[in-house]
């Protein structure tokens, strides 16, 4: 089934690992085959990924945009998927499916999942940052 992408000008892409920017007027592609294409809304830089979910989702990207290296960054999604479940037991449920998704070779699903852990790390971030300081 053919995959149908409006851009908007300026608007980047990745296909295969090729960074894609609609030059001009808003276009529409058709994708016939199958192809690695991630849209620039969610693309996450190296320089991005600071946090602890953030970089489980940056090399999860990587594994799915790299299939000639996926094998080195799915190795490092297992370390900071770790990381990150000790760090924030109540992302137990979703590491576990990411974990689950990369071992079924469903990458772009286990890619989908990470960003339910950026917004999982955002609430948990901003319940501590609320968090009434202790006195010593």
């Amino acid at each position: 089934m053919p995959l149908k992408l409006t851009l908007a000008p300026e608007e980047k892409i990745i296909v295969n690992g090729a960074v894609l920017t609609n030059a001009g007027s808003p276009a529409t592609l058709t994708v016939l085959n199958q192809a690695q294409i991630l849209r620039g809304k969610d693309i996450l830089t190296e320089q991005d990924a600071t946090s602890p979910a953030t970089r489980v989702y940056y090399v999860v990207q990587c594994a799915y945009l790299f299939a000639d290296h996926a094998a080195d960054y799915l190795k490092a999604a297992a370390s900071f998927l770790d990381d990150y479940a000790t760090a924030a037991p109540s992302g137990a449920p979703i590491v576990s499916k990411i974990k689950q998704q990369l071992a079924d070779g469903t990458v772009y699903q286990a890619l989908r999942s990470a960003k339910k852990l950026l917004a999982h790390e955002k609430e948990v971030l901003a319940h501590v940052s609320h968090a009434a300081p202790t006195r010593l």
